[in-house]
């Protein structure tokens, strides 16, 4: 898991290339957590095709590192679609202290998403085209209370939770559907919960060690569960052979299946946020954002842009409800005669459990260790 440091190995890597301060001298003071980021532990490879509202957050930008500029373009979090143009990912991943940890600045920030699962050329080691499907997020908005400085190991409330606004609606995949207040009591310790994310696949020694290669920025999911449940927060996975989150993972979800009515049974129910102590993805799972805490904070940003009219899709304002399901004859046919098999749009993803040999990382901060940048001329 991760603690937040997956910003603060951007500035530690950038200022290794410049030739600036060693790691000694850029470590933070005494009580500031080191930020960490996350990918998935014993997990298993992953398709586009897989969650297929499952995307990666990218990021171009200008970083003034002790007064030398460079430019960053790079693979940052993991995220979640839940809405045809919102997605859903942890604060950490937007906050440019977290990039930096008060060592540079952050200038000219331009995000997109992706759903490509391969990501492997955004690792930070040079700058590339983005991926063909990259759409440009227009806006941003971390929640109000988030404070990277403060953030807490162990089950707390962090306030990590995050919304990007894209510029364009995706409408040929199916988005995730929020758990509501009323589902959430069936969360418990113990409950199976499927995981997502980019993130490194080894843990290291250190947070700030690279990760190995062919190791991250590859999509990865995996099957786990809830080993602590906090109002705010919960822990996914406890074992170290457990299917867990690491570096690179932030932002990520985690899926459970409820008891419904619906027409859908699967939920996002937690964003990967940081790890459940100092020894980091290596040997217990890390911590999640409760989604059913945040739902008014998100329900309510998503109706401001709606009401402003900047959002580019508002056929549901708020939180968008899950369908009812469509009435079914006796012969297993549904009104229009088309076996539910049949029917376009249907969301399939895999919910095999992964072997506990792959692993999914705790932080699923950002996937920043052994980050390079280009000095900008």
């Amino acid at each position: 898991m991760i603690i937040p440091s997956t910003l603060f190995a951007l500035a530690l890597s950038a200022a290794a290339f410049a030739g600036e301060p060693s790691f000694e001298a850029a470590t933070p003071s005494a009580g500031a957590a080191a930020p960490t980021i996350s990918a998935i532990i014993n997990g298993e490879d992953a398709t586009i095709d897989d969650y297929p509202m499952t995307g990666g957050m990218m990021m171009d930008a200008d970083l003034n590192f002790q007064g030398t500029d460079y430019e960053v373009r790079m693979f940052v979090c993991s995220s979640t679609l839940i809405a045809p143009d919102v997605v859903l990912l942890a604060a950490h991943c937007l906050d440019d202290y977290a990039f930096t940890y008060g060592f540079g600045t952050i200038e000219n920030k331009d995000i997109r998403w992706t759903r490509q699962a391969d990501l492997s050329a955004h690792d930070g080691n040079a700058i590339n085209e983005w991926p063909a499907d990259a759409i440009v997020a227009w806006d941003w908005v971390v929640h109000e209370s988030f404070d990277l400085q403060k953030l807490q190991t162990g089950i707390a409330t962090n306030y990590d939770v995050a919304l990007i606004f894209l510029d364009q609606a995706v409408t040929d995949v199916p988005h995730a559907y929020l758990i509501t207040e009323e589902e959430a009591a069936q969360l418990a310790v113990g409950t199976e919960v499927a995981v997502v994310g980019w993130g490194q696949q080894i843990a290291s020694d250190s947070p700030f060690d690279p990760p190995e290669p062919g190791s991250y920025a590859y999509k990865q999911q995996g099957m786990s569960s809830i080993a602590e449940l906090g109002e705010a927060e919960f822990q996914v996975g406890s074992l170290e052979t457990d299917v867990r989150k690491c570096h690179g993972d932030s932002g990520g979800p985690s899926f459970a299946w409820v008891e419904t009515d619906l027409a859908e049974s699967m939920r996002i129910v937690g964003v990967t946020s940081h790890a459940y102590d100092q020894t980091d993805c290596k040997k217990t799972g890390g911590v999640d954002t409760r989604v059913d805490f945040y739902l008014g904070w998100i329900d309510a940003e998503m109706r401001a842009r709606c009401e402003d009219g900047t959002r580019v899709w508002c056929d549901e304002p708020g939180l968008v409800p899950v369908p009812a399901k469509e009435p079914e004859d006796d012969g297993g046919k549904d009104v229009d005669g088309e076996d539910e098999e049949e029917k376009g749009g249907r969301l399939t993803c895999s919910t095999s459990t992964a072997p506990a040999s792959r692993g999914l990382g705790m932080l699923a901060a950002l996937g920043l260790a052994g980050l390079m940048v280009r000095r900008r001329r």
